[in-house]
């Protein structure tokens, strides 16, 4: 004879109810419950004193405590995703008790998800123990693709705004990410300046109706499927005027888990942060690691967190003793993740030592480049492209693009001056003042899909750096062959050469007599050439074809 447990028995009497409010919400996806006051609450106290959290039970024993968040009078809301399917319960606790808000209860049946958006198929983006890039919550390799959007709540939502130019569209916003997700990408990079919030003088009604637009962003990204890598709050320099209290600041990251973890984010916190904004903060005591520290407290779901890094000549993972100062964030609980500042000269061989740096010391944490140089700031085309490809073949698995004003809306900075960054290109105020309408087309754009396509085809996630160990030996036929070269155990090698002449190199330490299969791949286009066979000379040395022309190519060695 079966037995049912205490919990079982509770749910089938419980299922047994008729709710009138019982929702039916696809797995993963965000729903939300409204709970009124019974007492008149001001706005201080509404923020500061009330807390009111919800319990989740799912069929199978699963508690989420979701914190609810105050969102205007008498108003209460909470936002739950199921992770699971079956019949959830919930129960509300306020404190100080109120009756409106206080032993509330209710159920909502989780069924799965119906659409083809992979972050509700698979689930949200998390990271793993050991693990150095990102996976769905089903295990499946989440490849990360961003867009940069520093002024993401000056984006207009409802109209085209002033640089549209002959674009057709309703609104600026929706006009970004629908064409980014039709390019491939799958990650929103965010800053929330040019929002209409004042965090200085705490949490009242006019800042919740700056939260409830801002609302209408998160919820946009989300159904779009792309994962919303959002850095808390405001511009780090306004962190000065609250970083010493630190009971408002528990309170608004609480606030802000709140309204946003039932959605699929990452937490990058500020920008810069990692380790001090440049010696703004304390060391001792910057105010983001207790952020980072309550985010993963009050966060039911566990998003992965990184302190957004200063550039990687002033902090690293391990650091050097000298300049480079070691991650500030690295233990801290619930840094998952690193988001590497990086940025390389395409004139000259690669330097190695900052991917090597976090592969060799990361604690198997993911660590992506995050901010390079943005396309028609201070590169072009090339390098915004290039940037990808030695991400993804050093290591750094995930690659956060940025092009001239969708990085910076209507932004003035850097804005007047000739920039020659990368060492090869030539970047004017006239190239810089290109619209997003026509930045949103920039020809790097679509070949990061190319890139993707590539990558994705031949399982980028089991590709290894060449210099993580030793079992992948390869020669630059002269000191001006540039390139970044992976394997796949010795069986697989893909290299990006970036220089300009014809030259490669040679395989070495290969089994003799062994035919190999080269093919070069164009970046630009996406085409293929036709196969080239190399055969290992007896001193295990294979030596690899020409590139066709001086352009920039990617090889795949079999």
């Amino acid at each position: 004879m079966r037995f049912l447990s205490p919990l079982s028995i509770f749910f089938l009497l419980f299922a047994s109810l008729t709710f009138a409010d019982e929702k039916t919400v696809e797995r993963w996806t965000a729903a939300e419950w409204e709970f009124h006051a019974a007492q008149d609450w001001t706005e201080a106290q509404a923020f500061s004193d009330v807390t009111l959290d919800v319990t989740f039970t799912s069929e199978k024993g699963t508690v989420l405590v979701v914190p609810a968040f105050w969102d205007g009078g008498n108003v209460w809301r909470v936002r739950f995703a199921p992770t699971e399917t079956g019949i959830w319960r919930f129960e509300t606790r306020c404190t100080p008790e109120d009756p409106g808000l206080n032993g509330q209860t209710g159920t909502l049946k989780a069924v799965p998800y119906a659409g083809e958006l992979e972050v509700f198929r698979r689930g949200f983006v998390t990271t793993r123990e050991g693990l150095k890039y990102f996976v769905y919550a089903d295990g499946t390799p989440f490849f990360y693709l961003g867009d940069t959007h520093w002024s993401m709540m000056a984006e207009e939502f409802d109209e085209p705004g002033p640089n549209a130019g002959d674009l057709k569209v309703e609104s600026h916003f929706k006009a970004i990410v629908d064409r980014r997700v039709e390019q491939g990408f799958t990650v929103y990079q965010s800053e929330p300046i040019g929002k209409k919030i004042n965090f200085a003088d705490g949490i009242q009604l006019s800042d919740v109706e700056g939260f409830q637009s801002m609302d209408r962003y998160f919820a946009y990204i989300a159904q779009a499927g792309l994962t919303h890598a959002n850095a808390e709050f405001f511009y780090p320099s306004e962190m000065k005027a609250i970083e010493n209290d630190e009971a408002y600041l528990e309170r608004l990251t609480r606030y802000w888990a709140a309204r946003y973890a039932a959605y699929p984010v990452f937490w990058t916190l500020g920008q810069e942060v990692d380790d001090d904004f440049y010696g703004k903060f304390s060391r001792e005591k910057n105010p983001y690691v207790k952020v980072c520290e309550w985010l993963h407290r009050y966060d039911p779901y566990k998003h992965p967190i990184t302190g957004h890094q200063e550039n990687a000549g002033a902090v690293g993972r391990l650091g050097n003793g000298d300049k480079i100062q070691p991650s500030l964030f690295q233990n801290v609980p619930g840094h998952t993740w690193y988001g590497v500042q990086w940025s390389r000269p395409l004139n000259r061989p690669f330097d190695l030592s900052v991917p090597k740096d976090f592969w060799d010391g990361g604690k198997g944490k993911p660590a992506i480049l995050y901010e390079g140089k943005y396309c028609f700031l201070w590169t072009k085309d090339f390098g915004a492209r290039a940037q990808g490809w030695y991400a993804f073949l050093t290591g750094l698995y995930g690659y956060g693009y940025g092009a001239a004003d969708i990085w910076l809306y209507r932004g003035k900075y850097d804005m007047n001056t000739t920039s020659r960054h990368d060492g090869v290109s030539t970047v004017t105020p006239e190239d810089k003042a290109a619209p997003w309408s026509k930045a949103l087309e920039f020809p790097s754009a679509r070949q990061m899909t190319l890139m993707k396509q590539f990558l994705q085809a031949r399982e980028w996630w089991k590709l290894v750096p060449e210099f993580a160990g030793d079992e992948m030996k390869f020669v630059p036929e002269n000191q001006d062959v540039f390139y970044v070269g992976a394997h796949e155990q010795a069986a697989r090698f893909i290299f990006y050469f970036y220089s300009p002449g014809p030259a490669t190199g040679t395989l070495q330490a290969l089994p003799a007599g062994r035919t190999l299969s080269a093919v070069w791949f164009d970046p630009q286009t996406g085409e293929s050439k036709e196969p080239v066979c190399v055969t290992v000379a007896e001193d295990g040395t294979a030596a690899l074809p020409k590139k066709p022309n001086d352009e920039d190519w990617v090889l795949e060695v079999h």
